[in-house]
């Protein structure tokens, strides 16, 4: 299968009818030569919006120019790609990737990584999860995995989309020209360690105080370039032989993790001493440590969702767990069901659990004192003045979090509910 795609590089114009114009002006040019894809950068029409004033003008000019691409898309029978606000539900204003095809809906991809030195975690909120596009040409469906600009210094998403069946990678970006080389390398590396085609388009020129590095791009791969935009506007294009992807990963797929990759969950499970050897190195690379406790005797979808929460807080979660010991002298005899060695396996099948500390005293006060936690995390059924070491981490600069259990579902419940069974 071939597929031809295109990148437009532009500078992004305070008149936005006139960006939209040559938006029009290059779909045309690559349908000519025949691309079924024209990839636009990211927030196109706009550029930096550095506050949520600014982004909620342009959102609401976002549905307009949505329909006016549609239009194109149509007309000249290629999907366009490319980076807008979008107004989500409740008011917030996600940085999107919206997929414009000749016939059919949009799709939609929300920007999962936003970028600090942009305010962007001020100005958007963050997306929930990876999503894949498909794209249909004249002779198939290709999957694509959107990307937008700070992404892909996360190659865990590239990687995430190649396993969902991925074979080319588009990435909308307005990346500085004072990082030009950064961009060049990750968007080379991206295509090469996922064995996938990458294209990308940037901006270029100046926009607001910022110029921009341009060198929009076609990767192969094994990274080499099949085609690179300069520093001024462009329109590139290039020829993809889809069917040597499957080729390429039959030989040898490294974007499948195996072996050495598939670490057995004992090396999450570690003493106090080793904790804080690991805890101390990730302080020194900058990682914010989050530290919850619990008995998380039979795990369920409460704990699941709490956890997850957890570890959003900072850069690594730390669960202290109750030993059976400890749990029989709280709950009684009968408890716990499961026993602390199981308890602190199933903890570790978690993604986001990144070490598991069993200790054996009634509280995890020596243990939150050990390992010096930069925030600290319970259930919103605790109130603060009551949570166990709260007072020695806000000491520290740090803060304690309540979160709330969404699930109506507990340990004892289950417990309950299979006696009633029986």
């Amino acid at each position: 299968m071939k597929l031809t795609v295109s990148a437009f590089q532009l500078c992004p114009q305070k008149d936005i009818a006139k960006t939209l114009d040559k938006v029009v002006e290059a779909a045309s040019e690559a349908a000519k030569n025949g691309a079924g894809l024209i990839l636009l950068p990211e927030l196109f029409p706009f550029g930096i919006l550095k506050n949520r004033e600014e982004a909620n003008e342009a959102a609401s000019k976002t549905p307009k120019i949505l329909s006016h691409l549609k239009e194109w898309a149509g007309r000249l029978k290629i999907a366009i790609c490319g980076g807008l606000p979008f107004e989500y539900a409740g008011g917030s204003i996600l940085n999107s990737m919206f997929l414009i095809p000749p016939e059919g809906p949009f799709l939609r991809y929300d920007k999962l990584h936003l970028f600090p030195p942009f305010n962007e975690p001020i100005v958007f909120k963050p997306g929930k999860a990876p999503k894949t596009f498909c794209l249909n040409t004249s002779s198939g469906q290709v999957l694509a995995g959107p990307m937008i600009c700070y992404d892909i210094r996360f190659p865990e998403l590239a990687r995430r989309l190649s396993q969902e069946g991925a074979s080319l990678l588009m990435v909308s970006s307005l990346w500085p020209l004072s990082r030009k080389e950064n961009l060049i390398t990750l968007l080379r590396a991206r295509a090469m360690e996922n064995q996938c085609f990458l294209v990308a388009a940037n901006v270029c020129g100046r926009c607001g105080n910022i110029e921009f590095a341009g060198a929009s791009l076609v990767a192969a791969p094994d990274g080499s370039l099949l085609s690179q935009a300069g520093d001024g506007e462009e329109l590139i294009l290039a020829r993809l032989d889809i069917d040597k992807i499957q080729s390429l990963r039959a030989f040898f797929n490294s974007s499948i993790p195996k072996g050495i990759w598939n670490f057995p969950l004992e090396t999450k499970i570690i003493d106090i001493k080793e904790a804080k050897k690991r805890i101390s190195f990730r302080k020194k690379a900058g990682q914010r440590v989050v530290f919850t406790n619990g008995c998380f005797d039979i795990l369920h979808a409460g704990h699941v969702s709490y956890l997850r929460k957890a570890r959003a807080f900072g850069d690594v979660l730390v669960v202290g767990l109750n030993s059976d010991e400890s749990i029989r002298r709280i709950k009684g005899p009968s408890r716990p069901v499961n026993r602390e060695n199981e308890r602190a396996k199933v903890l570790s099948a978690l993604s986001f659990v990144d070490m598991v500390v069993i200790f054996s005293e009634d509280t995890p006060e020596r243990l939150i004192h050990e390992i010096e936690p930069d925030v600290l995390v319970k259930g919103a059924d605790w109130e603060e003045e009551n949570i166990v070491g709260a007072d020695f981490v806000k000491a520290r600069g740090g803060n304690v979090k309540r979160i709330a259990f969404e699930e109506e579902v507990s340990t004892t419940g289950i417990i309950e509910r299979i006696k009633s069974k029986t």
